[in-house]
C-alpha cells in the first residue's frame, strides 16, 4: 500500500472544484454512560464546558481544549430526540493526532489497549485504546514528540 499526501487525491481532476469553507469538525460519539467517557477525556486534560443533565447523569457533553472537540451523547437522550437518526449507530472510531505518544499513554495507564502501539507503513507511531463507551479511540505521534 503506497501512502500519499490528501492533496494529492485532487490532481489529475478534469474539474477544479471549489472546496466548501469549513470551520471545523467535531465528532458526537454515543454512550450508555457519559460521565465515564468525560473521566476518561478528563485525564488528557479536556473540560466540559457545556453539558445537559438527563435523570442522574448527563445526556450530552461537549469536551475541548487544545482545539479539540468531542461531543458524548447517551444513547437514550439520542432515541428520545430522533430515534430514526441513531438506529443503526453502535459504535465509531476517532483518529487523533497528538504530540506525545507516551505522554497519551501516561495519562491513560488503566485505558484497554485495543491495537498495542506499532509504527504505521507512513512513519507515525500509533495506539488505538477503547473509550467507557466503547468507541475505537487512535492516538497517533507523527514525528518527535513536542
Amino acid at each position: 500500500m503506497e501512502a500519499s499526501h490528501p492533496d494529492s487525491a485532487r490532481k489529475g481532476n478534469d474539474r477544479d472544484i471549489a472546496m466548501v469553507l469549513f470551520r471545523k469538525t467535531t465528532p458526537i460519539l454515543l454512550a450508555d454512560n457519559v460521565r465515564a467517557c468525560v473521566d476518561f477525556w478528563a485525564g488528557l486534560g479536556l473540560n466540559v464546558p457545556v453539558s445537559v443533565p438527563e435523570g442522574d447523569g448527563l445526556g450530552f457533553v461537549i469536551l475541548s481544549g487544545d482545539g479539540v472537540e468531542i461531543m458524548y451523547q447517551s444513547f437514550s437522550s439520542a432515541r428520545a430526540q430522533r430515534p430514526e437518526a441513531v438506529e443503526r449507530v453502535d459504535r465509531s472510531i476517532l483518529f487523533l493526532e497528538v504530540a506525545s505518544l507516551d505522554d497519551v499513554m501516561g495519562r491513560l495507564p488503566n485505558a484497554v489497549v485495543v491495537v498495542p502501539e506499532h509504527v504505521t507503513e507512513y512513519g507515525a507511531r500509533e495506539v488505538y485504546l477503547r473509550d467507557p463507551a466503547g468507541n475505537l479511540i487512535g492516538f497517533s505521534q507523527f514525528g518527535q514528540p513536542d
